[in-house]
């Protein structure tokens, strides 16, 4: 069977009313660890910013803490970054904006 016969898969991606697991799983360490929840009020208080670049400054922080967390090349840094990729930065933005 070559490719253009094989039967198409449709993957459900949202996960609990989130965009995708990622998303979903982001904002919840970052709503129940007292230092993700400081640094996700730090995003919010930024109130002259527009919602993508407080998004946008979440990411950053968080990704400069993944690259110290694991400062080498191996499989489980390429696995995080690929789930960190996944998160939607705004979605979280938005939904925890008060």
């Amino acid at each position: 069977m070559n490719v253009a016969e094989m039967p198409s898969q449709t993957v459900a991606t949202e996960y609990n009313g989130w965009s995708n697991y990622e998303t979903w799983l982001a904002n919840l360490w970052l709503t129940n660890d007292e230092s993700s929840y400081a640094l996700l009020q730090e995003a919010l208080s930024k109130d002259m910013w527009r919602t993508y670049e407080q998004a946008d400054w979440l990411e950053m922080m968080l990704r400069y803490e993944l690259d110290d967390e694991i400062d080498e090349s191996c499989l489980w840094q390429d696995l995080l970054r690929a789930a960190f990729g996944r998160i939607n930065w705004s979605e979280i933005i938005e939904n925890n904006i008060e």
